[in-house]
């Protein structure tokens, strides 16, 4: 019996949507190992009650920003002569167009995910005042031990592009009038690097075991600083 022109296209049909299928589940399989398999905790030492230094996470649902006291970082460090007055700083770290605009053209916004696009730091002093600019729903305080701390800067340092003469080089006026500046950057913004990934990757650097890998978006790493369970810093 010969078999008819309809069951051998709907046939043909069949074994090309095969690799298709496969193609789509090896992509789905190793997006979800790149996001989800463990990784190593933080080599960092956890605090205790003699050896904790707060850092705070403030974070409006999209983006984030880290809150550190200035007296972690050395006295001759940039910041500190930056800005010499500052009890604490807040630090954001993102694409250089977006980050320069208010933020609400959906277009650039994507234009920042792919390419790869150039970085900046956003950086203003006294952290509480200044994070009002983001209209924080979230201000999670994270105690970390000195030795974290430590760690924090240096994972800073490694973005922070000083000048000859070992200051940082600003590229416009910061989002908080008068108290905060952008500065240049080291690192492409991209798909697998965006802000708030970096931030998680920051808080790693300081001992907190969150997956940046998974922090896109400030809502899923806020989840997982509470997962935690760190909390401040307690008080004597």
């Amino acid at each position: 019996m010969g078999v008819s022109g309809e069951a051998v296209e709907q046939r043909r049909r069949q074994l090309s949507q095969r690799p298709i299928a496969a193609t789509v589940l090896l992509i789905a399989t190793l997006t979800f190992a790149y996001l989800y398999l463990p990784i190593p905790a933080p080599r960092a030492t956890q605090p205790s009650a003699g050896d904790c230094v707060e850092l705070h996470l403030y974070s409006n649902g999209y983006h984030s920003d880290i809150g550190a006291p200035a007296s972690i970082f050395p006295e001759d460090h940039a910041l500190r002569r930056l800005y010499p007055a500052a009890e604490t700083f807040l630090i954001g770290w993102g694409d250089r167009a977006f980050y320069y605009s208010d933020g609400t053209d959906v277009l650039l916004g994507l234009d920042a995910l792919i390419p790869p696009s150039p970085s900046t730091f956003h950086i203003a002093y006294n952290a509480p005042e200044a994070s009002a600019y983001l209209g924080p729903n979230d201000d999670i305080a994270i105690g970390v031990s000195r030795e974290g701390a430590a760690r924090f800067v240096a994972y800073v340092d490694r973005y922070l592009v000083l000048d000859q003469f070992g200051a940082p080089i600003a590229t416009s006026d910061g989002k908080v009038v008068g108290r905060s500046v952008f500065l240049r950057s080291r690192g492409s913004f991209h798909l697998l690097n965006v802000c708030n990934q970096w931030m998680a990757r920051a808080l790693r650097a300081a001992g907190v075991d969150v997956n940046a890998r998974a922090a896109w978006l400030a809502g899923p790493l806020i989840r997982q600083v509470r997962r935690q369970g760190r909390g401040g810093c307690v008080k004597a």
